[in-house]
């Protein structure tokens, strides 16, 4: 089988698009002009398959069909003011709303009242799945599940949206729909991934002379110890201080047995 990579296909977008089909309505148009290349191409074979229709390859717009929804939904497909897989030529299409299906707690819990392979693999990204009912599976948004899934691309608004699109209705009787501490949550623990990071050393500076500086910070570089420098200050940073006793006593040793 041939992998995204070996099709010229970025993961990223593919899973983006995965996220985006789990919320479209049945009978909504949308515009392909966001679309990137990738999903241009998924577009294609999507719509093969059924999954969207497209009055024509080079059409501007599509729209999801019966079979989408079907394979995005435990509820199989949603009723709309129309029979047809796309638009209807007499009138713009009508749209139903989405039955949402997910509950988040404030301790990160999460419960889908889902039976949809898509959706629960979707949920998989960045969710940490521990239990599974026939139409029930259970979680917890952990650090390690939502930095799993920025690693591989899906940012923390796409987990917030996606998450939003799929409240249940109990969720959506308040506003923001999710709970306000899970939503800052998930974005620190991305943003955690942007941090600088600390690395233990020792910063030396202070030397006599110019040369002096010159001599042990290439000693520094050749030894490997060597994490950054300043020329215009004569300091630099390294990751051992033993080697560069050592040298520095050695070199005391010599001056004084002249």
């Amino acid at each position: 089988m041939l992998t995204t990579a070996q099709l010229g296909m970025s993961e990223t977008d593919v899973l983006s698009f995965l996220f985006m089909l789990g919320s479209l309505e049945l009978g909504q148009d949308y515009s392909t002009a966001t679309l990137s290349p990738t999903q241009l191409q998924m577009l294609e074979d999507l719509a093969a398959f059924g999954i969207v229709y497209r009055s024509h390859k080079a059409a501007s717009t599509f729209y999801p069909t019966r079979l989408a929804v079907t394979l995005t939904s435990d509820a199989g497909a949603l009723s709309t003011s129309t029979d047809s897989l796309g638009p209807s030529s007499s009138s713009a299409p009508q749209t139903a709303p989405s039955k949402g299906f997910i509950i988040i707690e404030t301790n990160y819990r999460l419960y889908a009242y889902t039976n949809s392979l898509l959706q629960i693999a979707v949920l998989s990204l960045f969710t940490n799945l521990t239990t599974r009912f026939p139409n029930l599976v259970s979680g917890k948004l952990t650090r390690a599940s939502i930095t799993r899934a920025v690693k591989t691309g899906i940012s923390s608004s796409q987990i917030i949206a996606y998450l939003e699109s799929h409240a249940h209705p109990q969720m959506q009787k308040s506003v923001p729909f999710l709970p306000p501490t899970v939503m800052d949550q998930i974005r620190l623990w991305e943003y955690e991934g942007e941090r600088m990071e600390a690395t233990p050393g020792f910063l030396m500076r202070d030397f006599a002379t110019r040369a002096e500086y010159a001599e042990l910070v290439e000693y520094a570089k050749d030894v490997g110890v060597l994490v950054w420098r300043n020329e215009e200050r004569m300091w630099f940073f390294v990751s051992s201080i033993e080697v560069i006793q050592a040298k520095i006593k050695r070199d005391a040793q010599k001056k004084g047995g002249k």
